[in-house]
């Protein structure tokens, strides 16, 4: 009877194992932005997929770069960005981890308390050489534009879908060069995918 049971629990191991394997592997970053609008305070919380360094930027309402750090947390971090000495009130919190950027536009210096996040996963892999899968999940029904573009820029292709919540595309890119990028965007959330 103690072999039976021995048996088994090799065997249940074995099929975990192999079950183990054959799983999806993407992971997928945290990323948040609140504000406090009355004090003009940005807080970021991030949840890296690697343990490498992350860029944060802060840019004002033209682009131009008006903060820069290099965080090294492979936990995570939650960092607090006090902009009341700036003058304007939009600004744009960019996370750019690895081939991967995340972006959020925020609005701060009104009247009001409000959490400007919005939930969109974005992630794109390689099933093989010719195809590559791209997955966008969102809260809600959000208009989504996916934009891809090959090695020197060149859009090879766009779509918007308007009555998904989440869904799953497969591309046949054996025409396109090796390197391609996505550009995938809900509302003011924008993500950039790059394989």
């Amino acid at each position: 009877m103690k072999k039976l049971l021995v048996a088994a629990c090799i065997l249940f191991s074995s099929v975990s194992a192999i079950a183990n394997d054959n799983e999806d592997k993407t992971v997928v970053a945290k990323f948040k932005v609140t504000t406090n609008k009355i004090g003009k305070m940005a807080n970021l919380t991030f949840i890296p997929t690697t343990s490498e360094k992350v860029t944060v930027k802060i840019l004002d309402e033209k682009g131009n770069v008006i903060f820069q750090e290099q965080i090294l947390n492979k936990e995570g971090f939650s960092r607090p960005y006090n902009l009341s000495q700036l003058e304007g009130t939009e600004y744009t919190i960019v996370v750019k981890e690895g081939k991967t950027t995340y972006e959020e536009k925020i609005s701060i210096g009104t009247t009001e308390l409000s959490t400007t996040s919005k939930n969109l996963v974005a992630t794109a892999s390689r099933i093989d050489e010719n195809r590559v899968e791209l997955k966008v999940l969102q809260n809600t029904v959000n208009p989504v534009f996916i934009i891809m573009r090959d090695s020197a820029g060149k859009i090879v292709y766009t779509s918007t879908v308007t009555d998904r919540v989440s869904f799953v595309q497969k591309f046949h890119v054996r025409q396109v060069s090796n390197e391609l990028s996505f550009e995938v965007k809900a509302g003011d959330v924008v993500k950039t995918i790059e394989l």
